[in-house]
């Protein structure tokens, strides 16, 4: 049954509990990202057994997988801005949203006061990555209005940093989140907002000071799943790596010579061409795994005299030409995933899972 993908629990239970114990450290709350594993049961239940109580995710059928798993005995944010669409479903389930437009502030106001309920909210806040968020001065200059809401409390403030842009976070980014909060403290009424951050990429704030300005909550995903920070492409030594493999099946090996000729693009749009440096023909494999299930630049192969060539919608396909080992059809091949990969291979209804202890 492959392609499949080997999920090692016992790796991932061992991050999470250190996860847990430097958050303690640093007087963190970590709230557990789902979106890279879909909310898959067997995870999300080693992270509610080792005692995580908050659960974030950008798909709404997530978490309201999860609020059927674990009920009120946890508390769920949707951390990607919420369609207008959604606005009654998060509502009613108690989901706590990050929220960036007047507009949609005053659609939960709405909502909420229709259903005689109270709906709690976000604020997210634009710290430099150029995605969403509110930016401080625009928030402070309607926070008037934001406070006159009804049925809608606005519990804390929230960021995102490399994501899109690749921008890393500063001391300096959460001394002014921390100033933000202050004054919106005093401006909503509220002593106990708090301060949400996101992702892994933060934590390097607290490895490398023990001087920074209070936050309450960080969101992270990559860092349990993974033992990495892949903003700055480094392994945190505090946690573990390779919890997570692909394997896949040789269906050909032969040696090609790719025509020279003009190149346009493949089938997904990329420029194609061709190495000059290296002599033709060489040994190609083709492996019965692509893109529809995995991320071909988030693949890596222990043999490093195979090179992976690039990958089609059905076909993974290697350079075996350096390789010492005798590659043949059906033999398995495996690879330590990332995180590109191996939120596909959760999405794709064609990857087998194995979970090992």
């Amino acid at each position: 049954m492959y392609p499949l993908l080997e999920i090692n629990l016992s790796k991932l239970k061992q991050n999470i509990n250190a996860l847990q114990k430097k958050c303690s450290e640093w007087m963190l709350e970590p709230v557990a990202v789902t979106k890279g594993f879909c909310a898959d049961y067997k995870i999300t239940d080693l992270l509610f057994d080792a005692g995580i109580r908050l659960f974030a995710d950008s798909n709404l059928s997530n978490l309201l997988k999860l609020i059927n798993r674990f009920g009120n005995k946890a508390h769920y944010q949707l951390i990607r801005l919420p369609m207008k669409e959604e606005i009654e479903t998060i509502i009613k389930n108690q989901i706590i949203p990050m929220v960036s437009q007047l507009e949609i502030l005053n659609l939960f106001s709405e909502k909420a006061k229709q259903s005689q309920a109270q709906s709690s909210i976000i604020l997210a806040i634009e710290t430099g990555d150029g995605r969403e968020g509110f930016l401080p001065e625009e928030l402070l200059e309607n926070i008037d209005q934001i406070a006159s809401l009804d049925n809608l409390s606005v519990i804390g403030i929230g960021t995102s940093l490399a994501c899109l842009s690749g921008v890393l976070p500063q001391m300096s980014t959460l001394e002014e989140l921390s100033s933000l909060r202050n004054q919106l403290k005093l401006f909503l009424r509220n002593p106990h907002l708090f301060v949400s951050v996101g992702g892994t990429t933060f934590f390097s704030l607290w490895e490398n000071s023990h001087h920074t300005p209070k936050v309450d909550q960080i969101r992270c995903g990559e860092a349990f799943l993974f033992g990495s920070d892949i903003s700055r492409k480094r392994n945190l030594n505090w946690l573990q790596q390779g919890a997570f493999h692909i394997e896949a099946e040789i269906v050909e090996i032969k040696s090609k010579k790719p025509d020279s000729s003009d190149r346009g693009f493949d089938a997904f749009g990329r420029a194609c061409q061709t190495s000059c440096e290296k002599k033709y023909p060489r040994k190609r494999a083709l492996v019965a795994i692509g893109l529809q299930d995995i991320d071909d630049t988030q693949l890596f192969f222990e043999d490093r005299n195979v090179t992976i060539i690039g990958a089609t919608s059905n076909y993974l396909v290697l350079d075996c030409e350096e390789s010492q080992h005798d590659y043949r059809i059906g033999d398995l091949v495996r690879f330590q995933a990332g995180y590109g990969t191996v939120l596909r291979a959760f999405l794709s209804p064609y990857i087998q899972k194995r979970y090992i202890e």
